[in-house]
């Protein structure tokens, strides 16, 4: 019997969920300043948010789900496949557990290929 895996889509390429990602944190950030009596544009919206999650990037931190998706799930899965593994030698538990925790945040949605995604229409007009 072989393992009849579904296709994966490629980690690489936008996803609706990377879209999904990026609109609902620019909402978010449109809406908290909608509360605070400031109105925000569509893309001064985009603008404010690019840049309030670049600077959160550049403290070292990632947004990612609370609730991980089926890819980061997956990427758990395979992160100690052979040809994944970042090191052939063994390697404490700890190493290891660092090594899945990394997979399922690069498997993450990415806000980054949502507002490219996003921003892709307004270009080609």
């Amino acid at each position: 019997m072989s393992d009849a895996r579904p296709a994966q889509a490629d980690p690489i390429l936008p996803s609706q969920l990377d879209l999904d990602t990026w609109r609902i944190l620019k909402k978010a950030l449109k809406t908290g300043h909608s509360d605070r009596g400031i109105c925000v544009g569509d893309h001064e919206a985009s603008l404010i948010t690019r840049f309030m999650l670049e600077q959160i990037e550049t403290s070292g931190l990632r947004i990612v789900p609370a609730k991980p998706t089926s890819e980061m799930h997956q990427a758990i899965k395979e992160a100690l496949d052979q040809g994944k593994r970042m090191s052939v030698t063994w390697v404490k538990p700890r190493t290891k557990q660092r090594w899945r925790y990394q997979a399922a945040i690069d498997a993450a949605p990415s806000w980054r290929r949502g507002y490219e995604l996003d921003q892709a229409p307004e270009n080609s007009t």
